[in-house]
């Protein structure tokens, strides 16, 4: 069954891209109108984000999420049968001298990015990058079968794809030499147990994982933000932009807290491309968990 599965998938993953996009368009429809998949978590959380703009207007950007989450789902089954011309034509990286420099001082890469669309074609980026070896730190999905097709379509250019499991002894193992990225989607929200830091995001107190501040922080590794922009339909852009300590060194938390920050700006820019659907502020201080 899963071959079978699997066969569909490819076929339907070489069909072009405007074929793909009138799916998409044909789905958007299916989930918004009729099933109205998570459309109350996606408003709750619109209104939490912006509480200060009108009903019409937070409509307009739901609406457009998802457009663009329809969007995301076919662009990921294309990336089964996508090559490298593809991923040039369809992706561009906007200021790689931050990798160029950070390879010239012999410092590895920590590149945070969010769950902005698309952020799984960021994986081609290794095709472009100084860097020699480059890493995308995954969580395990919950269906085996889609989890391992996306592990595969993430590792068909080079990248190596890590478990968060894994991610902390490899990076210890690997020499800080300036040949090494690792792209972490931070913006993942912690399990209740786990929970052991909260800053403000959107102006409300949120949990967040800071599992790769202390590696940073202990490796001393370069830290890159990627902020995204949507051009067009299967068009993006990626901006690498280099975060820095505001004194000599990053203090505890500062690495956190300055990605929310570069996220919660590059979302205002784009509201409609950050993924709305999950469940961000699930639990709250002093109720759910204490710190």
């Amino acid at each position: 069954m899963k071959r079978l599965i699997k066969n569909i998938l490819l076929q339907i993953s070489k069909v072009s891209f405007p074929v793909l996009y009138g799916i998409s368009t044909f789905l958007y429809f299916i989930i918004y109108y009729i099933i109205g998949y998570r459309k109350k978590i996606v408003r709750n959380n619109l209104l939490i984000a912006f509480p200060d703009k009108t009903k019409e207007e937070r409509l307009k950007i739901q609406k457009q999420f998802y457009r663009n989450f329809m969007d995301f789902m076919v662009e990921l089954i294309k990336t089964f049968s996508m090559n490298e011309k593809d991923y040039d034509e369809r992706i561009k990286f906007v200021n790689l001298e931050v990798s160029q420099q950070c390879h010239k001082e012999k410092k590895d890469i920590i590149m945070l990015i969010g769950h902005m669309f698309n952020w799984e074609w960021l994986t081609g980026i290794s095709m472009d990058l100084s860097q020699k070896h480059s890493y995308a730190v995954y969580k395990k999905v919950a269906n085996n079968f889609f989890d391992q097709e996306v592990h595969e379509s993430r590792a068909r250019f080079g990248t190596v794809p890590l478990s968060v499991k894994e991610v902390v002894r490899s990076m210890i193992k690997l020499p800080n030499d300036g040949s090494h990225v690792f792209l972490f989607v931070a913006d993942q929200s912690p399990f209740k147990s786990r929970i052991h830091y909260e800053l403000n995001f959107f102006n409300r107190i949120t949990p967040a994982f800071n599992g790769y501040d202390k590696i940073a922080r202990k490796k001393d590794y370069a830290i890159v933000y990627v902020d995204m922009v949507k051009l067009k339909r299967g068009k993006y852009e990626a901006h690498l932009k280099r975060i820095l300590p505001d004194d000599d060194q990053f203090r505890e938390n500062e690495i956190v807290e300055k990605f929310y920050s570069e996220l919660e700006q590059n979302i205002k820019s784009n509201p409609s491309l950050w993924l709305w659907s999950h469940k961000r502020w699930k639990y709250t201080s002093g109720i759910d968990y204490q710190l």
